[in-house]
């Protein structure tokens, strides 16, 4: 995945490139999810990007970005806006134009949304929760390296043609919870557990069992 803080000029460089892509006329933006998919970033990371260079514009991320700047804290801009955690820290500008070495507001955004989901397992915090960890590198059972991306609400892997449906992914996640340590991707029972196995145990939705 393209880290927009790897150096500062490779930084800059992703935002000028993402600025170029949004374009000018507000009427003909393209999607989030098509610039991500040129530049090797998730929409998240895009519109982080574009939110740091003052290019994106909605009523939300104005709300948020009001309140940021009033000097208020990720806890009152939730009790402000209704957010979650996770959902403030994808609308604030990465720090110092994302070329600080401060903590990428990415990561701090991915851990908020693991330990959200842990107090809450719900499956909108799960939903938010793969959102904000597409792209990122998982590896099978077997050490296969893999990466996903989310498109019309189904998981699209790197290494398989055929999508994992939100169904599955739901019923591999109640799976998950009712059974707590999972000795390996078949106790899941779904299509895509080999991936789904990873990616639940990097989420903490799960612990690896043994085979008995």
């Amino acid at each position: 995945m393209a880290n927009p803080r790897q150096t500062p000029a490779h930084a800059m460089a992703l935002l000028e490139q993402a600025v170029a892509a949004y374009g000018p006329d507000e009427s003909r933006h393209p999607s989030l999810q098509a610039i991500g998919d040129q530049l090797g970033l998730n929409p998240l990371q895009v519109r982080k990007l574009l939110i740091t260079a003052g290019v994106y514009h909605s009523a939300k991320a104005e709300r948020v970005l009001s309140l940021y700047r009033e000097g208020r804290t990720v806890e009152e801009i939730m009790e402000c806006t209704g957010l979650s955690r996770v959902s403030v820290y994808t609308y604030l500008p990465y720090t110092r134009r994302v070329c600080s070495t401060d903590a990428d507001p990415t990561e701090l955004a991915r851990e908020a949304a693991i330990r959200h989901l842990a107090a809450e397992p719900t499956v909108e915090n799960l939903w938010e929760a793969l959102l904000l960890f597409q792209s990122c590198p998982f590896h099978t059972a077997k050490g296969l390296e893999f990466s996903y991306t989310i498109k019309g609400g189904e998981l699209f892997v790197s290494r398989k043609e055929k999508s994992i449906t939100r169904s599955s992914v739901e019923m591999a996640f109640r799976r998950a919870l009712a059974l707590g340590e999972v000795s390996g991707p078949k106790k899941l029972g779904v299509f895509g557990a080999s991936y789904l196995y990873p990616v639940f145990l990097r989420l903490g939705i799960i612990t690896a069992g043994k085979e008995k």
